[in-house]
């Protein structure tokens, strides 16, 4: 290390894009001057890695346990449920999870959790899983949502702030049921976030290089920003003339516009900040079908690599209800239609999509960070829907939490009183990941026992 680095400390920006990140490569606090993880008495090695959040959830849930919903086909396939059939000291998962049982000791399954004050189509449950809004509580509106907890996290500085090149990023599925747009993240207005679809796009946003020159996107922002600016002006203007009803609309509007503001501030900050490299090649969409497991698992090795090399520290992701290839038939089908075949497909698919989170576990708990933790002890991963069931039922919602090192009490199998608020949950994880907050959407405290 030459001298002008021993006086000024690395940047861990610059170590990071710099000298390129490969997946694997383990946390070194020792590289970064103190200042840039706050005035803190203890040196440098005592420095812990950040803590992320993954939310992922599947249209429409998974084959329900038989006290939930006796659904005597599912039983004749041989589905013992989704939830552990025991409470407490969870001692053997799920057949559903058998790949998930070697991380067995940093899980937990929550009973009772529901998003009770929605009011809106079942088929749609996924809208606010992670909102817990009314979408009904403005007669004016067809749907009225609320900000999502990842996108209240993702504008927190305890979760990067302006030190992360994305304050968040929300992944998707193109259409189909679970919510309207594809996606699980919502604006502070309770607009949708429209998700990102294409593995490909996401390789790019994260680690693809650029072929337009800085100077050349310098220029277009600054001709981004005028736009803005003239926009917001005309705005202004209008204003003066709308009924309330058009004003709230416009303000939907200028929220989109000032998003974009904060997106050219930021793009600006990390325009001539090197990407990072990864030991892995862009992917071929063509091998990625919009409802195959390998779209799946080539989503989540990117959520792993953006974790993994402090990309961001917040994603959400809606998968698809059904793999292509392990059923002809789609989610809805399967849930509807409780024939043998029907019912036997219906447990593969939830199987074959805890494959891919056990997976993508895999992926955290084989990535050491400093002090030799993996990165799955610093990543909370929700996993779960916003309805299950032949009915599509909003009771009891099938949610598991992964991850989250000796923060969480895990390993267990939680019973709470029926309507729980599930917003109590986000607000435990939350509130781990350093926000001060005590309140969250439909809350009423943070889960007893968890932490």
């Amino acid at each position: 290390m030459n001298k002008q680095r021993e006086r000024k400390g690395w940047s861990r920006r610059q170590f990071l894009h710099g000298a390129g990140v490969a997946i694997g490569l383990p946390f070194f606090p020792s590289l970064f001057p103190r200042a840039l993880w706050g005035d803190d008495a203890n040196p440098p090695e005592n420095v812990k890695p950040p803590l992320r959040l993954m939310f992922m959830c599947v249209p429409l849930g998974f084959v329900p346990n038989k006290y939930l919903f006796d659904c005597h086909p599912f039983q004749e396939a041989g589905s013992t449920g989704w939830f552990p059939t025991a409470d407490g000291q969870l001692t053997k998962m799920p057949d559903v999870h058998a790949s998930l049982e070697p991380y067995r000791e940093h899980i937990s399954f929550f009973k009772g959790l529901s998003n009770h004050k929605y009011r809106g189509d079942t088929h749609n449950g996924d809208d606010v899983f992670l909102t817990g809004a009314d979408t009904f509580s403005d007669p004016s509106r067809a749907l009225s949502n609320t900000i999502s907890c990842d996108q209240l996290a993702a504008k927190s500085a305890a979760m990067g702030g302006s030190d992360v090149r994305f304050s968040s990023l929300a992944f998707g599925n193109r259409g189909g049921n679970g919510s309207h747009s594809g996606g699980l993240s919502w604006t502070d207005s309770g607009v949708p976030i429209s998700p990102l679809t294409s593995p490909v796009r996401i390789f790019d946003m994260l680690f693809g290089k650029e072929d337009i020159p800085a100077e050349v996107r310098i220029m277009r922002m600054k001709d981004k920003q005028s736009i803005l600016d003239a926009t917001l002006n005309q705005i202004k203007r209008l204003n003066r003339d709308l009924n309330a009803a058009d004003r709230r609309k416009l303000a939907e509007v200028v929220e989109a516009v000032k998003g974009v503001e904060d997106d050219i501030q930021r793009e600006n900050k990390w325009l001539r900040i090197e990407k990072p490299k990864v030991a892995f090649d862009r992917p071929d969409e063509a091998k990625c079908g919009n409802y195959s497991s390998n779209r799946v698992r080539t989503m989540l090795t990117l959520a792993h690599a953006a974790f993994l090399t402090d990309s961001t520290r917040v994603i959400s992701f809606e998968l698809p209800g059904s793999f292509s290839e392990v059923s002809p038939f789609d989610k809805h089908q399967l849930n509807h239609d409780l024939s043998p075949e029907k019912a036997r497909d219906a447990i593969k698919v939830d199987a074959a999509i805890s494959d891919e989170v056990a997976n993508f576990t895999k992926l955290l708990s084989d990535s050491k960070e400093h002090g030799n933790q993996s990165l799955l002890q610093n990543t909370m991963t929700a996993y779960g829907s916003g309805a299950w069931g032949a009915n599509h039922c909003l009771k009891s919602l099938p949610v598991m939490l992964i991850g989250g090192g000796g923060k969480l009490k895990h390993g267990m199998t939680y019973v709470y009183e029926d309507k729980t608020p599930l917003a109590n949950l986000w607000l435990t994880m939350l509130k781990t990941c350093g926000l001060d907050i005590n309140q969250f959407a439909d809350s009423t405290g943070t889960l007893e026992g968890l932490i």
